[in-house]
């Protein structure tokens, strides 16, 4: 059974976030219009802007046409992410973290706005499924896909894409499929992790603290972390904790545990038996990293879209193609010229599009009536 699916009790969190407190945490003149604050968050990302317009509403704060039409928009993103998410998770392996999962931790009253769906599946053949799943109920026009090797296996990152509501407004939406939990990052010798943890509380909280790995920890990291922390469903500490240091996340943990103690009215939010139940693995998970030192990451292939829109084929699996040293990969979802780095040489995508003219069309599944016509990402135009 997809652990989400399972008997749980409820999710919902009652800390009190409010405007006030958001003024805090932002550092913003709390003598200054709500505009002000908006704006401040804006600098923090879409899930903090969306979380200002859903209290100002709530807290009776004056809204304008503009600002009345984007919190509808970001409603329906959600909405959709959300029949996405049921969709996937009925796909046997499919498990999904972040997003839809997070947003069930925070009040019925608060909109937490969603990116895109991030999904772990066991193999490729449950990641294909996905893809199909997800195209049946939406069409897309761009595909990326990254093909790592680590100790020996083979693992796929292919995300869908398309555009956003308003697309001059909204950011892409789509949703990303990964053969692997959390990726790692080779140059601080913290190795790719296939498996995440049984409980989705645990897989949650370590995929905010895997995203360190990418940037700095925001304000949206500390929130997602305050609500899931003061649910009722909250973890045990020292459960958390060990299943941090089982994934080598222990000192991104600490870090974001530390950053979100930082503001004093957030400070009695996190459990003294988590931040102490970290400490020494972190020291440890530190010391392990520098002793082995940086390594070099494994080459990878990179798929540069050659066919639009999306397609929805048969089959579970890739065939891949070798035409005089230009690889092509076809999938169920695109036809891709396999390339390993960001530049790809015109005279390889000449002979990538010619010799790929010359093959029988991908067979595809009948239509359905569930899926959502859009307007596509244009190839290549990135997220």
């Amino acid at each position: 059974m997809n652990p989400v699916n399972a008997a749980s009790p409820p999710t919902r969190s009652p800390f009190p976030l409010s405007l006030d407190l958001l003024y805090e945490l932002l550092d913003v003149d709390p003598d200054l219009p709500a505009r002000h604050l908006l704006r401040r968050a804006r600098q923090e990302g879409a899930v903090v802007s969306t979380l200002v317009l859903s209290l100002a509403e709530r807290e009776g704060v004056p809204l304008g046409e503009g600002s009345r039409g984007e919190l509808a928009r970001m409603t329906r993103r959600s909405e959709l992410y959300r029949d996405l998410d049921a969709a996937v998770r009925a796909v046997p392996g499919a498990r999904t973290v972040k997003g839809p999962s997070l947003a069930r931790y925070y009040p019925d009253h608060l909109l937490r706005s969603i990116g895109d769906l991030d999904v772990v599946v066991p193999d490729e053949a449950t990641l294909w499924r996905v893809l199909g799943e997800v195209l049946d109920r939406q069409e897309a026009g761009e595909v990326l896909m990254t093909e790592l090797r680590e100790g020996g296996r083979r693992d796929l990152l292919v995300s869908v894409w398309w555009l956003g509501e308003d697309p001059m407004l909204d950011l892409d939406r789509g949703v990303e499929v990964t053969t692997f939990a959390y990726g790692g990052l080779p140059e601080r010798a913290v190795p790719l992790r296939p498996e995440l943890p049984a409980d989705q509380t645990h897989a949650d909280v370590l995929a905010v603290a895997e995203e360190r790995f990418q940037r700095d920890f925001t304000l949206k990291d500390v929130l997602d972390l305050v609500f899931v922390l003061t649910s009722p469903a909250a973890p045990d500490p020292a459960a958390l904790a060990r299943a941090a240091a089982d994934h080598a996340l222990a000192p991104e943990l600490e870090e974001l545990c530390r950053k979100a103690a930082g503001h004093p009215a957030l400070a009695a939010v996190i459990p003294a038996e988590l931040t102490e139940h970290l400490r020494e693995p972190a020291r440890l998970e530190r010391a392990r990293r520098d002793a082995l030192g940086p390594t070099d990451p494994q080459p990878r292939l990179y798929g540069f879209q050659l066919t639009e829109p999306l397609r929805r084929g048969v089959g579970e699996a890739v065939e891949d193609l070798d035409f005089a040293g230009v690889r092509l990969r076809r999938t169920p979802v695109a036809d891709l010229l396999l390339v390993t780095g960001e530049l790809v040489d015109p005279a390889d995508h000449e002979a990538a599009v010619a010799a790929l003219s010359a093959l029988a069309p991908w067979p595809e599944r009948p239509a359905t009536a569930t899926a959502t016509a859009t307007a596509a990402v244009p190839a290549g135009s990135g997220s």
